[in-house]
């Protein structure tokens, strides 16, 4: 039972960082200098030392930190406003002087690569203090190998803002709002993972679709315009066919976000915001009831969910899935049936249905008001995804 504890902990830990060595290695990712990556992951792990020092006395103190399913005031301030800033300051900390020393000689991609090497080196060591001398458990290593993924693709957010920014400045717009939206998602990542019951852990799941296309995006978008400034391709390819596309629609941009949610010639329709609201509401209280009927129908035990037990996952997932694609139907009915000429008026009218949605739950079941934010990223995109689709059949 020792060995296959150790099995799944070394699994654990090295499957993010084999993950991140597979991706860094292609052609166009792989940084220009490998050794400031690895002396970056290094300085990660290092930089973990003191946060773990510096919360184990404030908890030792205080002693905010709590397992369970009920809410806990001091938890929740701890996680937001001191453990998730402080761990995310300490990571650009590790990725500055590689950075710094090497302003003028990186590529835009090399800043991407510095921060998710610093955030996988530093939650690498973090993982391997929490698994030590833990009992035999198969959820502990699922919990770190998928907030050590969603924190490191959350730190490429930060990443990105350093590597547009051309004069390589550590702050400004996009960088203090990528650097807060990623201790936010670190914060309810970990509260998700490991202060609720093994049930939730499911909720890291969103967190972790919704930090990776962005990084995606964000990886796409620097190369791009890396590829615009050098102007690598030779002219005699302009005047080749271009290849069909096996999709209608074009993989997603940052520019083609933009595009998106760019306000048309006619003004917002306020109509069409307060109905697509109703309309979201409504798909989502019909998509749940269904999932209940379906999940009767195939024996599942909703019962089971307030008691975090073993057999909550199903209908968890089930009751997830159908809220989630919720958004997805509900954006393209209002995109269709308003005529859109945007993703803006369909996106503020999914906005306030989840804003409502979340103010119902605390309202009524405090506890699933985190799962319900960390869900909520994806619950947006969807919507927006749903939207963006009605507009391109119109």
């Amino acid at each position: 039972m020792l060995a296959l504890q150790i099995l799944l902990g070394l699994l654990a830990l090295a499957a993010p960082v084999a993950l991140y060595v597979g991706f860094a290695s292609r052609d166009t990712l792989r940084p220009s200098s490998p050794r400031s990556v690895v002396a970056t992951f290094a300085l990660g792990m290092l930089a973990c030392v003191p946060a773990e020092l510096c919360e184990r006395a404030l908890t030792g103190v205080l002693g905010p930190r709590k397992l369970g399913v009920g809410i806990d005031l001091a938890a929740l301030v701890y996680a937001y406003l001191v453990a998730a800033p402080l761990e995310e300051a300490l990571k650009v900390a590790a990725a500055t002087p590689a950075f710094r020393l090497r302003v003028g000689q990186h590529r835009p991609i090399d800043a991407i690569s510095y921060a998710a090497a610093a955030a996988l080196g530093f939650m690498t060591l973090k993982s391997a203090l929490f698994l030590i001398g833990l009992p035999f458990s198969l959820i502990a290593p699922a919990r770190t190998a998928l907030t050590t993924l969603a924190a490191t693709c959350l730190a490429t957010w930060w990443g990105f803002a350093l590597g547009r920014d051309g004069q390589g400045r550590m702050g400004g717009g996009w960088f203090n709002a990528a650097w807060a939206l990623a201790a936010a998602g670190n914060a309810i990542a970990h509260h998700v993972a490991f202060a609720r019951g093994p049930a939730s852990l499911l909720a890291t799941i969103p967190i972790l679709v919704v930090a990776g296309v962005l990084a995606w995006i964000g990886v796409r978008d620097v190369l791009q315009r890396s590829a615009e400034a050098v102007k690598v391709e030779p002219r005699e390819r302009e005047h080749e066919p271009k290849k069909p596309r096996l999709l209608p629609l074009a993989p997603p941009s940052l520019r083609a976000m933009r595009e998106a949610l760019r306000r048309s010639e006619r003004p917002l329709s306020f109509f069409w915001i307060g109905l697509g609201m109703l309309v979201t509401t409504g798909m989502i209280t019909a998509m749940l009831v269904g999932a209940v009927l379906l999940g009767r129908r195939l024996g599942f035990e909703f019962a089971s969910i307030d008691r975090d037990a073993s057999n909550a996952v199903a209908p968890l997932l089930l009751l997830a899935s159908a809220a989630l694609l919720s958004f997805l139907f509900a954006g393209w009915i209002v995109a269709r049936a308003s005529a859109a000429r945007s993703v803006l008026e369909p996106a503020i009218s999914a906005l306030l249905a989840i804003v409502g949605t979340i103010v119902l739950l605390g309202l009524a079941a405090p506890v699933a008001v985190v799962i319900a934010l960390a869900c909520a990223p994806l619950a947006f995109a969807l919507a927006c995804l749903g939207a963006w689709l009605g507009l391109s059949d119109a």
